[in-house]
């Protein structure tokens, strides 16, 4: 893939085989996505409008288009307008234009997956083929996650166990449910999931199982996005994620697990620069206080995660 170093441009010269006689036809081609080499969806439905443009750049005869091929969206229905075989005047070009609409990012990443590239990318390959060669040139559309705007603030698990005041009003909500893990009732648990070791148990400092480490992850993030919630307000994607976790929490799915942990960590990263509401007022950071304050209220479970992680 190292050929598609060159995206930002557009369009790649023409590949011939022969020199000399090759002259005799010379095509190349441009592809754009919105007008533009490179696009980034973050709204969804996203349409990319593609366009295809292949020109003959031989100074004195017309060159012919055999062949016009972009495999990956030809699989969503694009074929070249006009069907080659195509006699392109000297100095002239042809154009085919096609529309693909992204209706999740999901859907984008699936795509992006298609071109080889393990990435957020779609870097799908147009070839303009002709008797004596081919030109190739790409455009990239980049899968983004929806853009939002924040009007509620969220802050992540660094602001919550450096803040002991946040901690108290959020707990001023009332016990926070961890399902398996239990239920955080009073300040000492609070920081005590908050500044746990994910890898160890308390007390014996044995390595935790893959559940149990999971599970505490996961828990973490709860109540981090517990208290964003009770004390800022704001919702998550999808509404009801709080409930999700709290439900797996009580399974042996690592796999779902580590899915909805990322989900949750998503949404309490979302909006950490959105100012705080009125009348909040977050008190020091006090990092040594908190954690001389905590008491990781985990224990061993003696589970295992079904099926097993690789």
């Amino acid at each position: 893939m190292k050929a598609l170093s060159s995206w930002m441009g557009a369009a790649c010269a023409a590949v011939v085989g022969f020199s000399g006689v090759a002259q005799a036809h010379d095509l190349t081609c441009t592809k754009l996505v919105n007008g533009q080499a490179s696009v980034t969806a973050s709204t969804y439905p996203f349409t990319a409008n593609y366009s295809f443009q292949v020109n003959n750049v031989h100074p004195t005869l017309p060159s012919i288009l055999l062949t016009a091929l972009d495999p990956l969206l030809a699989g969503r229905g694009f074929v070249f307008n006009p069907p080659p075989p195509v006699v392109i005047p000297v100095g002239a070009s042809v154009t085919s234009n096609f529309a693909l609409t992204l209706n999740t990012v999901e859907e984008c990443r699936a795509l992006a997956l298609l071109d080889g590239l393990p990435d957020n990318n779609i870097d799908n390959t147009f070839t303009a083929g002709f008797d004596l060669g081919s030109s190739l040139c790409t455009a990239r559309v980049t899968c983004s996650e929806p853009s939002q705007t924040c009007t509620n603030a969220t802050r992540t698990l660094g602001f919550w166990r450096n803040h002991i005041p946040a901690v108290q009003q959020c707990l001023a909500g009332g016990p926070v449910p961890l399902g398996s893990i239990g239920v955080v009732v009073g300040l000492a648990g609070a920081e005590g999931i908050l500044w746990g070791d994910p890898a160890r148990y308390p007390i014996t400092n044995l390595p935790r199982s893959q559940l149990d480490r999971i599970r505490f992850l996961a828990a973490r993030q709860l109540f981090v996005a517990t208290c964003n919630q009770r004390v800022f307000g704001g919702v998550t994607t999808p509404a009801n994620l709080l409930e999700l976790i709290l439900t797996a929490l009580g399974t042996v799915n690592c796999s779902e697990l580590n899915t909805l942990e990322a989900q949750l960590d998503t949404y309490n990263n979302s909006c950490e620069t959105t100012p705080f509401p009125g009348g909040f007022d977050p008190g020091p950071s006090t990092p040594e206080a908190a954690q001389a304050l905590a008491i990781d209220p985990t224990i061993p479970t003696g589970l295992i995660c079904i099926p097993p992680l690789p």
